[in-house]
């Protein structure tokens, strides 16, 4: 009883109902504030964030989401998701623009996966999915450092 209790806690805190980019309420509000703009003005105020000591969940997310805003308009990466207009939005977005962030949202990334993030820490606390988590993390920072099309 006291695992399921853990594990409720869990979800209801995270607003997440799986290890995947887009299973996470923050993470589909997040792309849908990023949607009533640009992806370059997203992506700015995401790695305004490098300078501070720790990233609380929601700063983390803002990276992520630049992250993967990033590697489906540079590298035509497909990410699981139910955002409806998203891949419309995609197309509209203009690719030179944001290719200049590129390096700084891997760096940005790899703060999300150190001590220096929240969302680490509670993905820590989750023995069984902590793994894949951390792997779909890396898999959109190699994508990014390397520019190489892949589906997630």
């Amino acid at each position: 009883m006291e695992c399921l209790f853990f594990i409720f806690k869990w979800v209801i805190m995270m607003g997440a109902w799986g290890t995947g980019v887009f299973e996470d309420d923050t993470a589909c509000d997040l792309l849908y504030e990023a949607m009533e703009a640009d992806a370059k003005s997203f992506i700015v105020r995401a790695i305004d964030h490098k300078n501070l000591d720790y990233l609380d969940y929601d700063q983390c997310y803002e990276v992520i989401i630049s992250a993967v805003i990033l590697d489906s308009i540079l590298n035509g990466t497909k990410y699981k998701h139910e955002i409806n207009g998203y891949e419309e939005w995609l197309t509209q977005q203009n690719q030179a623009s944001i290719e200049i962030f590129r390096t700084e949202i891997v760096s940005d990334l790899k703060v999300v996966l150190s001590d220096k993030s929240e969302l680490k820490k509670l993905w820590s606390e989750n023995k069984d999915d902590y793994l894949t988590w951390k792997a779909e993390i890396e898999n959109i920072i190699v994508g990014l450092s390397s520019g190489v099309d892949k589906l997630l």
